[in-house]
């Protein structure tokens, strides 16, 4: 049985470098060991007891964070002791598209849905995982009081019942609740394949049996307090043998051959692209005000350039648009209008760039260092500094 105690030793199993830099430890405390001793300390003198949740609004949603340093390494501890006990694991989101991808070559007579389970964490019952920790006898019972916490400071002051965006603990709570779901939709029998990727759901069934898959998806939904996205952006249903919709950031077309396996095509999406897009006019207009072309091209650089998030003995795990889209079948070809995009906003007179400080920006192609799988060297301080300016983007 995993250790369940909040003290010193379990604490520093869930600190990373990323937390150092986020809360300032070494300013602050001269050291980490010195912060993670004020923080079991402090869990002590307040009887782990967390603060009232700050709010905020992000993209139109309301979104909750810890009101300090100590509240967020407690919800921090508390996660990993929920993945760990309940063996919580999300979707491996690569390994989704690469199936998708083999069932649509497939030329057979099938259908695809897209489904989206509306305001996903909202509308999971937070109350209803509590009394099944309580009935289960696992978690610990200092667990359960940060649970109980978090519920009623969420009701008391906000008059909600559902998970809170925004916090480590939600994302583990929405995945193992969902897993119902997923047990329900696979086991059906008119369901061929099926995966859901935090809240979006891909189904492929036999072709004149979607409705009837679809309506029991619905219902199985409702059972659990859920509902469906009827957004178009976020529904899909058509023929596999030509279908055409996005997923996961895709953008996936397939067209029949004769005689031949279907072909898939799949590109990063417009509204990817479009996020991309945002990301550079905002870096841009940072600029403006702080008027750091070094921080600018790193900002540039950070958005096309893979990043080494964990080195291991087998290779690195990377992270960024080569690794996270390495199924595309264009080659990439779509971010060319990016790079058109980035030398529009250097000759803007807006932002005001010399003819020296553009030149050190047309350096970096997105396109090229995508392509060519080039890796980026970001410290944790130059990654926080960097996409501080994205936070909302």
């Amino acid at each position: 049985m995993l250790k369940q105690v909040f003290d010193r030793e379990q604490l520093a199993k869930v600190l990373t470098s990323s937390d150092v830099w986020q809360w300032d430890l070494l300013s602050s405390y001269e050291n980490v060991e010195i912060a993670v001793d004020h923080t079991v300390q402090y869990w002590k003198s307040n009887n782990l007891t967390l603060s009232s949740l700050e709010k905020r609004t992000v993209k139109g949603k309301t979104v909750f964070i810890p009101a300090n340093m100590e509240d967020a390494f407690a919800i921090k501890l508390l996660d990993r002791f929920v993945r760990r006990i309940y063996k919580v694991r999300q979707s491996d989101r690569n390994r989704v598209v690469r199936q998708l991808k083999t069932l649509l070559k497939d030329s057979g007579n099938y259908h695809i849905l897209r489904l989206d389970i509306k305001d996903c964490y909202e509308a999971i019952q937070f109350e209803n995982l509590i009394d099944k920790f309580e009935d289960d006898l696992i978690l610990a019972p200092e667990c359960i009081k940060l649970l109980n916490g978090i519920l009623g400071d969420l009701w008391i002051n906000n008059g909600m019942r559902g998970l809170p965006r925004g916090l480590s603990i939600s994302s583990t709570l929405a995945e193992l609740y969902l897993e119902a779901l997923d047990n329900k939709i696979a086991s059906h029998p008119d369901v061929i394949y099926s995966a859901r990727y935090v809240d979006d759901i891909i189904v492929l069934t036999p072709a004149g049996k979607e409705v009837g898959v679809q309506s029991d998806v619905e219902a199985f939904m409702n059972e659990m307090g859920l509902t469906l996205n009827n957004n178009t952006n976020k529904y899909y249903s058509g023929s596999s043998n030509s279908a055409e919709f996005d997923y996961l950031g895709y953008s996936i077309k397939v067209e029949p051959k004769r005689d031949k396996p279907n072909e898939v095509a799949l590109k990063i999406s417009r509204s990817k692209l479009s996020k991309l897009k945002s990301r550079i006019a905002i870096s841009f207009y940072d600029y403006k005000k702080q008027n750091n072309i070094s921080l600018l091209k790193r900002r540039i650089e950070y958005l096309c350039m893979l990043k080494t998030v964990r080195k291991g003995k087998n290779g690195d795990l990377l992270a960024g648009l080569a690794h996270n889209y390495q199924y595309v079948t264009d080659n990439f070809e779509c971010l060319k209008a990016l790079d058109g995009f980035l030398c529009q906003q250097l000759v803007n007179p807006r932002f005001g760039l010399n003819q020296q400080e553009q030149d050190k920006i047309k350096k970096v192609s997105i396109y090229g260092n995508v392509k060519k799988r080039n890796v980026g060297k970001f410290s944790k301080k130059q990654t926080a500094l960097i996409v501080r300016v994205w936070q909302n983007a």
